[in-house]
């Protein structure tokens, strides 16, 4: 079992400029998706996932790190893409997926704190 936060409009573009400061730059990365692995065996978690809305599902590939993530069990692993501020405000969930074709959906929150 995974247990998904996602967090919009995280600080993670100043995060990485501090960390690179003198190599690469990752820009604009605004979606912060944090994954732990609750189950007792490995998951192989995809780096991409699927923006769900009332309307249409949008792939999103551009995730940060690339690849294939192995999760032991109570490990934890970050992702980061840029999200578009519209695209995000008219989904309800993204669905993460692992190397076996397993969703792992997490509904949206709107709200603001």
């Amino acid at each position: 079992m995974l247990e998904i936060r996602i967090i919009m409009n995280s600080a993670v573009e100043e995060i990485f400029a501090f960390k690179t400061c003198c190599g690469v730059k990752v820009f604009d990365q605004n979606l912060e998706i944090l994954v732990k692995n609750r189950g007792d065996r490995t998951v192989i978690l995809m780096s991409s996932f699927d923006l769900e809305g009332e309307h249409a599902t949008k792939r999103i590939d551009a995730v940060t790190p690339p690849g294939e993530h192995p999760l032991v069990a109570g490990e934890i692993k970050a992702l980061y893409c840029y999200m578009d501020e519209t695209d995000w405000a008219s989904a309800n969930a993204i669905v993460l997926y692992d190397r076996e074709g397993n969703r792992y959906p997490v509904k949206i929150s709107h709200q603001t704190e």
